[in-house]
């Protein structure tokens, strides 16, 4: 039986777009501009640093595909890959304080990868022989995710070797996926094959898995995501909103855009989780009208213009219609 990650969102296809966020300083690091590739895809760079924000996953794989053409390196995404922080990085940082075998380790690194993206299915396989870490993709991309593959691939050599210590012996690993013009043949010693889907994987001996983890111990990152939610439709449409509520036109062919999907694909999303567009947009408007009337000393009617409404009374009539009291008894109460 194998462990895996289980969330019911998964088959959505959203990202966390900080994920996208060291392509970015990559590129930064080395004075290559790297407006044009945002720009072909629709977005602002100061929204890669903001950890709450999420897009299709397919936007992402465009994002840094585009990032790769731009710099003219094949191999962007293994190169971005091996500066990565794995130490800083939660899933990682928070798996090995609280393991001591490499089994332990992905036991727990399986249940908690997964708040970053919901567009793969992390899954630990053990078989007689070899142990399996495999990340499935849970739709079929329109867009190769190359680089992205690449990245992967270096990450999870990385966090391989990075646990294994002494033990490691790169001819017994094999890293496998349909995307691998992202990776170079025989890349650190491992075997690299063609997999059969569109995921990736590496397997390993599966006696690594009962091996005390080498890594060293650090302290955990700080981390301001919240870690308790799934990554989901809801969740993503209101990540992309927040700063937009001023705005009077946010139907679905808008907010679909900006989370890089179709709208039909966006529409079946929230029926899934029997919602609608404007509820989550009406719902979206009163929790960050109680954030500023809790934490900030905005003025009644300065909020309500942020959240788009000119007039302080009809601000009034929409926030006591959704809560039963007005904005300025929330504030005093």
């Amino acid at each position: 039986m194998p462990l895996s990650s289980t969330s019911e969102a998964h088959s959505e296809g959203f990202i966390r777009l900080a994920l996208a966020a060291p392509f970015l300083q990559y590129l930064t690091d080395r004075r290559i501009n790297p407006q044009p590739a945002l720009d072909q895809v629709g977005l602002k760079a100061d929204l890669l640093s903001d950890p709450s924000v999420y897009v299709h996953s397919e936007l992402v794989y465009g994002l840094l595909n585009a990032f790769s053409e731009l710099s003219g390196d094949r191999y962007l995404g293994l190169n971005v890959g091996e500066t990565f922080d794995l130490q800083g990085w939660p899933p990682f940082a928070r798996s090995l304080q609280s393991s001591n075998t490499l089994f332990e380790f992905f036991a727990r690194f399986v249940r908690l990868v997964p708040q970053e993206s919901n567009a793969v299915r992390h899954s630990l396989v053990v078989e007689a022989d070899k142990a399996i870490y495999r990340i499935a993709r849970q739709q079929e991309p329109t867009v190769p995710p190359v680089q992205v593959t690449g990245f992967g691939a270096a990450i999870y050599v990385r966090l391989l070797q990075s646990v294994v210590g002494n033990a490691w012996d790169p001819s017994r690993v094999r890293w496998e996926s349909r995307y691998i013009l992202g990776l170079p043949r025989g890349y650190k010693g491992i075997e690299v094959g063609l997999g059969p889907n569109p995921g990736m994987q590496i397997s390993f001996p599966v006696e690594w898995l009962f091996l005390h983890h080498a890594a060293e111990e650090s302290e955990t990152p700080t981390d301001t995501i919240r870690h308790n939610e799934d990554v989901t439709v809801v969740a993503a449409l209101r990540s992309v909103l927040r700063g937009k509520l001023d705005e009077s036109e946010l139907g679905p062919e808008v907010v679909a855009g900006l989370l890089g999907i179709q709208p039909e694909r966006f529409l079946k999303a929230l029926q899934k989780h029997q919602t609608t567009l404007p509820r989550e947009v009406r719902r979206l408007r009163v929790d960050v009208a109680k954030e500023h009337l809790r934490e900030s000393k905005m003025t009644v009617a300065e909020i309500g213009l942020m959240l788009g409404y000119s007039d302080k009374s009809h601000f009034t009539r929409f926030f006591r219609s959704q809560t039963g009291v007005t904005p300025t008894k929330f504030r005093l109460g």
